[in-house]
């Protein structure tokens, strides 16, 4: 009797297509993508330096899960969770800093599939979200009509070391999904 619950649930709770281990996987990497961003605050003085761990969580995710909607959903998950935690000097639109990089990590995902298998394409996506990140803060910034001038005098510098620094999360994530294999085996265990 247990055996067949089992398999009912395993069949018929699906988020996104992801069985509900899977989901529940996703979670986690969206709950430590804002503890990340929340709790390990370095005084780097580098723009977009908390974005490393932002994007190592969710491209580690996204690595992992290989399905779909799971960059979206941990970027919900982690902009949720921050935005009620601890929204910071953004408050409402902390919730855009997670949800985008998920959003573009999905769809490099999924348009290109072979950029999960090589460490530089998935860097590259990596860091090409974290971008999207920045976007979001300067469309708000322009759209709430805030004095943007120390954003576009060192524009450049910021693009950088915004597109380093997610970079960097996603190789470290990608080297560290391939050293701990067993855990893509218990994410997709309950296929």
């Amino acid at each position: 009797m247990l055996e067949k619950n089992e398999s009912v649930i395993r069949d018929y709770f699906r988020i996104f297509g992801m069985t509900l281990t899977q989901a529940l996987v996703v979670t986690i990497f969206g709950v430590v993508a804002a503890i990340g961003n929340m709790a390990l605050k370095l005084p780097l003085h580098i723009p977009g330096h908390r974005g490393l761990f932002i994007m190592l969580a969710l491209t580690a995710c996204c690595i992992m899960i290989k399905k779909p909607g799971a960059g979206t959903l941990a970027g919900f998950i982690g902009g949720f969770v921050t935005v009620f935690v601890a929204p910071g000097a953004k408050g409402i639109f902390a919730f855009w800093d997670f949800l985008l990089p998920g959003v573009v990590m999905d769809v490099f995902v999924s348009v290109i599939p072979i950029s999960v298998s090589k460490w530089y394409m998935i860097g590259i996506a990596a860091g090409l979200a974290h971008l999207s990140r920045l976007l979001a803060s300067y469309i708000f910034g322009v759209i709430l009509n805030l004095p943007m001038a120390f954003l576009s005098l060192g524009l450049s510098v910021v693009l950088v070391s915004h597109l380093l620094s997610g970079f960097a999360g996603g190789v470290i994530a990608y080297f560290a999904c391939e050293r701990v294999a067993f855990l893509r085996q218990i994410s997709q265990k309950c296929k």
